[in-house]
């Protein structure tokens, strides 16, 4: 609190009065800012090769921006590789227990995206240091520094190739939504080509179908902590409706465990490289994120 003692009248000549307006604008300036605890500001979004392609708008970024029970839409990301990068307006600290969450859409399957943090460690407020992954249940079974490169349909009655860094080759086959695989080349990609790289997590659906019919499930504990989408997660609060995430499980690019006393960024990328028949291609979907300890 800022505190000044008044003077008679006679006092108050300029130098006086000058004194206590500079007095005034620096407590002012010493004030610290109130922080939201729910993200500020998108830095990057890209979705990657899906069915919800030509629904998913550069500027629906913005609906993860503040709190999302006052959002008006959600963000596709996408299958494998659809990242968004978004950030706080304060560093969220690595105390006991969970740190944050992060809201997906409400009451879809999991389509579990795996979650990077960055600390802010220059000041400058821009994600252009280190992401570290938030490790989940499944590192041991997941592929790091995973990469994907997807061909744009050349014909509207075409589908999207793709390859990856393991030396497989295939194709996105719609079957289902939308008549060719062709429109699900997100419009604002406007290269040929486009590659995403990232942590690659197991199948999540299996056809446990014993007829003609197929039946896609997500088998019992599979994805059990750690991912963002995973409403059957152990970590997934059903009443916040969001998954709880630990600064404390990061892991470098070696899957090493680092020390971060906090974080500032975060970066949500679908996990997932798989078409589960007419569930299409698994891909992940959020609606925002909040700091539990504002």
């Amino acid at each position: 609190m800022c505190l000044i003692k008044f003077l008679p009248d006679k006092a108050f000549n300029l130098s006086i009065i000058l004194f206590m307006i500079f007095f005034f604008v620096s407590c002012k300036q010493n004030e610290p800012e109130t922080s939201s605890a729910y993200l500020s500001e998108v830095f990057d979004y890209v979705y990657a090769p899906g069915q919800h392609s030509k629904l998913a708008n550069e500027s629906d970024k913005n609906y993860i921006v503040g709190d999302p029970a006052e959002s008006e839409g959600w963000l596709y990301l996408g299958g494998f590789g659809g990242y968004v990068v978004a950030g706080f307006d304060h560093d969220v600290t690595n105390g006991a227990g969970e740190d944050f969450e992060i809201f997906p859409l409400s009451g879809a399957s999991p389509e579990p995206a795996v979650v990077y943090v960055m600390p802010d460690y220059n000041k400058d407020g821009y994600p252009n240091e280190t992401w570290y992954e938030l490790e989940g249940n499944q590192v041991d079974n997941s592929m790091r520094n995973y990469s994907v490169t997807y061909f744009k349909a050349t014909t509207d009655s075409s589908n999207i190739k793709w390859k990856d860094s393991e030396g497989n080759s295939g194709e996105l086959i719609s079957g289902f939504g939308n008549s060719y695989s062709s429109k699900w080349w997100w419009p604002y990609s406007i290269n040929d080509s486009i590659t995403f790289t990232g942590t690659r997590l197991p199948d999540s659906y299996i056809n446990n179908s014993t007829t003609d019919v197929p039946s896609w499930i997500v088998p019992e504990n599979l994805f059990v902590w750690g991912y963002a989408e995973n409403n059957s997660g152990t970590d997934y609060d059903s009443d916040a409706k969001a998954n709880k995430l630990d600064i404390s499980n990061a892991i470098d690019e070696n899957g090493k465990a680092v020390n971060l006393s906090s974080i500032r960024f975060i970066k949500i990328q679908t996990g997932v490289f798989q078409q589960a028949g007419q569930l299409n291609e698994v891909s992940s979907e959020i609606t925002g994120a909040k700091d539990l300890r504002l």
